[in-house]
């Protein structure tokens, strides 16, 4: 049964480490969890609590090992996002005097899109209906950072 106990465990930790380094649903990370569960129960059942809890330290110093080992590999880092995305904030007085404005979509409205403006491209959703790439559009409502727009009719 002892060796057994060893393939439980082992695949747990595999599994357990897998988990971390591709991202999932957790299929890896619960099946890891039930496998290390699964052999400690085993071992404290067939061989006692001494024998379950250098059963236990085992398995939490060889699952660091393997973090260490991914670390010094490089592996780690190829599957780590590292990049810092520096975004600003919206700037909202691009939108001053765009009310009552007429310019032309840049792209199909499904019903958001963008539009022109005087040179300026808008993020804007129109009142719900498409409006096809190179129709103008004339802004009725702007609501917080939502430029809302209707098809110009002259």
């Amino acid at each position: 049964m002892f060796p057994w106990i060893v393939v439980l465990a082992i695949l747990g930790l595999v599994m357990l480490f897998a988990e971390i380094l591709m991202p999932g649903f957790g299929l890896f990370g619960i099946l890891g969890t039930i496998s290390l569960f699964g052999s400690l129960i085993l071992t404290y059942r067939l061989y006692g609590m001494v024998t379950f809890l250098i059963m236990l330290a085992a398995m939490v110093v060889i699952f660091f090992a393997m973090v260490y080992v991914a670390k010094k590999s490089g592996l780690y880092n190829k599957v780590i996002l590292k990049d810092r995305q520096e975004a600003k904030d919206f700037d909202e007085s691009v939108l001053q005097g765009l009310l009552g404005q007429v310019g032309t979509t840049q792209s199909t409205l499904r019903p958001f899109g963008v539009a022109e403006f005087d040179g300026k491209m808008v993020d804007v959703c129109s009142q719900g209906d498409f409006i096809d790439r190179g129709e103008k559009v004339q802004v009725v409502q702007i609501t917080g950072k939502t430029v809302t727009v209707k098809a110009y009719t002259e």
